[in-house]
């Protein structure tokens, strides 16, 4: 009885799945380039024919030198949302790290000019601020 049951439910759910075929269009890539060099320098781009436009270019900083060599790229995309809104990003990336701007980019609220005085006061003197706690002495 339990099998009868356990079948009945697969076989239920096999044809509540349907057919779940989604055809695609065809978006033809209207642009396309690529540049590269051996010494770390390349540029690429392209554009779709739905509005998608990508590019970067970048560099290897300080080529040569092993010990200081960075990656640097820079660089945008932009696509067009389903609102029909174009959305756009643009990018630099380099020893600082990956930082994007765009209008629809959250971005936080200033500090409070105390705070930003406060942290620079204890950036300014970091041996003052690394005394133990009264909790933690002794132990």
């Amino acid at each position: 009885m339990k099998l009868f049951i356990a079948l009945s439910a697969l076989m239920a759910v096999v044809a509540a799945g349907g057919d779940h075929y989604v055809e695609h269009k065809h978006i033809p890539i209207v642009h396309s380039e690529l540049v590269q060099s051996n010494d770390g320098n390349f540029k690429f781009g392209y554009e779709s024919g739905n509005g998608i436009v990508v590019q970067e270019a970048g560099h290897v900083k300080n080529f040569g030198s092993k010990d200081h060599e960075t990656n640097v790229a820079q660089g945008s995309y932009s696509y067009v949302d389903p609102h029909g809104e174009v959305v756009s990003v643009s990018y630099v990336a380099d020893e600082n790290g990956f930082h994007a701007q765009g209008s629809h980019i959250p971005t936080p609220p200033p500090l409070p000019k105390e705070l930003v005085e406060a942290y620079a006061k204890v950036g300014s003197h970091p041996e003052a601020h690394h005394e133990e706690p009264a909790s933690y002495k002794g132990h």
